[in-house]
């Protein structure tokens, strides 16, 4: 299973590929990510391959995804219920110049959204890769829409008591 675009970002296939994800981006691997879960290296790949009868649970998806800095397994998530995973810039981290600053961003995206689609399109049909690449940057446009919405409301809307 190949997890990256043609520009080598990370995208997330399943669920299972996102905690191997998550597994590879840990500095030390499976095996610091085992330690951050105080269980062994076997017993963490036998819940990430369903292997002996094991699963994976959500707390544990979720502190991976903690322990791992990422957001792999809420995009997986998202993406197999049929949505888009959009992170929230933080509060209070930002202003009015970032806001500007996202639109310049999304300008870019939609502009290189334009550009795959052409190449894409141009010998009439769209094969497996080329999908992937156009469905990463349609995500990433609605996700970059709903960060600026989200930095304006929060800078200009009247907070409710």
């Amino acid at each position: 299973m190949d997890n990256t675009t043609n520009n080598g970002e990370q995208i997330v296939d399943n669920i299972k590929g996102s905690y191997q994800m998550m597994c590879r981006a840990i500095n030390g691997g499976w095996a610091a990510m085992a330690q951050a879960l105080s269980t062994s290296v076997t017993s963490l790949q036998n819940s990430v391959y369903c292997r002996k009868g094991q699963q994976m649970s959500v707390a544990r998806a979720m502190a991976m995804q903690t322990a791992s800095g990422t957001t792999y397994f809420a995009e997986a998530l998202a993406r197999d219920s049929g949505g888009v995973f959009i992170a929230l810039p933080p509060a209070n981290e930002f202003g009015n110049v970032d806001i500007q600053e996202k639109y310049v961003e999304l300008l870019d995206r939609v502009g290189a959204l334009a550009r795959e689609y052409r190449e894409a399109t141009a010998d009439h049909k769209v094969d497996r890769t080329e999908r992937r690449t156009l469905e990463k940057l349609g995500n990433n446009i609605c996700q970059l829409v709903t960060q600026i919405n989200q930095m304006t409301f929060r800078i200009y809307c009247k907070q409710e008591s």
